[in-house]
């Protein structure tokens, strides 16, 4: 078992019967009484997203490879910086009239990314196998991982696979989770009008980042429609679904509505069937594993939805 301190880093177990969900301490206390333990030395920990999304470029510039056989760029596109910096995987398509800046730190883009004609990438970013930047502006510390399809502007923001954000709207300082939705227009917000720093509510409390710039944190699953504002640090539920204006955290598997001021609990079958046809649409097939995760993560936050008021059953 690996310590961080007294934090448990990690641990190596060999039939060791665990029940899924949180580790408690004296589970912990329990497994390290068993095995061996080590120091780990200068293993910086994330508390939470926050932490992700601030030392997202340092991670990307740490962690950039180059490739055996790099692309050889259109003469229409131009490298500010060094051209070192830029490292496109042969697999990859890069249009002509773009834009990659890298004085700031390198870009990174993998096999069978496409980048489209008239958008800017600055470094440090790192885009995925497979995915598309559809004329956009992708600022630095930026990552986005396999199979998304991104438009308008990001920056500074973590964007997990298989998520599509395709269209105008802007999205800072935030961490996106996989196959989400976010409609045209969905912007988010990075900086209170009063240039404070953004708060949290972590467990029922009130948790001050210590960042002037944060934007929202968005879960698996979750559909943000057409036209949806999220304020700075604010939580989007796993599996949510939000319609207008997001003020304050919307709970897992819920809906929720500013404009008509409806909040009820999603119908399970309906999320399950609406990440299947997802899937579809990329060719892939939802397994009995993933159905399982799903169901899971349902009933475990279902005390969050009872805390909200949420009520049960109210839209398929």
């Amino acid at each position: 078992m690996a310590f961080s301190g007294k934090e448990l880093v990690a641990a190596r177990l060999d039939s060791v019967p665990l029940k899924p969900g949180v580790v408690t301490k004296a589970a912990v206390a329990a497994l390290a009484r068993r095995g061996r333990r080590v120091q780990a030395p200068g293993v910086p920990l994330f508390n939470g997203y926050w932490d992700l999304v601030e030392s997202n470029g340092l991670a990307i510039a740490e962690q950039a490879r180059r490739f055996e056989e790099p692309m050889a760029l259109p003469r229409s596109v131009e490298v500010r910086g060094p051209g070192s910096n830029v490292m496109v995987d042969s697999g990859a398509d890069v249009e002509g009239n773009v834009t990659f800046d890298a004085r700031l730190g390198p870009i990174v883009i993998e096999r069978g990314a496409t980048v489209e004609s008239f958008s800017r990438v600055m470094g440090p970013c790192y885009l995925g196998r497979k995915t598309k930047v559809l004329s956009a502006l992708i600022g630095g510390g930026t990552s986005i991982f396999e199979s998304c399809k991104v438009g308008g502007q990001v920056e500074n923001s973590i964007i997990m696979p298989f998520t599509n954000k395709a269209h105008h709207g802007y999205v800072g300082d935030s961490y996106v989770g996989s196959w989400v939705n976010l409609g045209a227009g969905c912007t988010f917000s990075n900086l209170k009008n009063t240039y404070g720093n953004v708060r949290l509510t972590v467990g029922g409390k009130k948790f001050d980042t210590g960042m002037v710039k944060l934007g929202p944190v968005v879960g698996d699953l979750a559909k943000l429609s057409i036209g949806s504002l999220v304020y700075a640090g604010k939580a989007i539920g796993t599996g949510a679904q939000v319609s207008g204006l997001a003020s304050e955290d919307v709970s897992p598997f819920s809906y929720c509505d500013s404009v008509t001021q409806k909040k009820v609990e999603l119908l399970l079958d309906s999320v399950v069937e609406t990440q299947r046809r997802m899937m579809e649409r990329r060719g892939l097939s939802l397994t009995r594993a993933e159905e399982g995760l799903m169901r899971r993560a349902f009933q475990a936050t279902a005390p969050d939805r009872r805390r909200a008021k949420i009520k049960k059953g109210g839209i398929v």
